[in-house]
């Protein structure tokens, strides 16, 4: 009985752990939600339209409204966007939350 139960398991393990890490790789790829509202105060809080405009595409910096990059993209540029004017934005200067807050507030524009 145990040795049937057993091999029962071992026949499908592959097919649970291939369910387990497509879920896991799901929810890392996915975009977390935002509020907009929320990213529209730490837009101007932080005086980002200082350089990309009030309206995210009316500053001498890059557009940034109606993003069309990725979230992973757009948070590995905030933490650091390998330019010297830019500022760096670690984790103890914006939250994860606050991050995607901004993305989406940046995708509504």
């Amino acid at each position: 009985m145990v040795r049937g139960m057993a091999e029962s398991i071992l026949r499908w393990l592959p097919v649970l752990l291939l369910f387990f890490f497509a879920a896991v790789l799901v929810t890392a790829c996915s975009t977390p939600m935002g509020n907009p509202e929320d990213g529209k105060r730490w837009y101007s809080m932080h005086n980002c339209f200082a350089c990309h405009g009030p309206n995210g595409n009316d500053g001498k910096a890059p557009v940034v409204s109606s993003l069309e990059m990725s979230h992973w993209r757009f948070k590995r540029i905030i933490r650091n966007a390998g330019s010297p004017i830019m500022p760096k934005y670690p984790k103890e200067k914006i939250s994860a939350q606050d991050v995607a807050d901004l993305y989406a507030f940046l995708k509504a524009k």
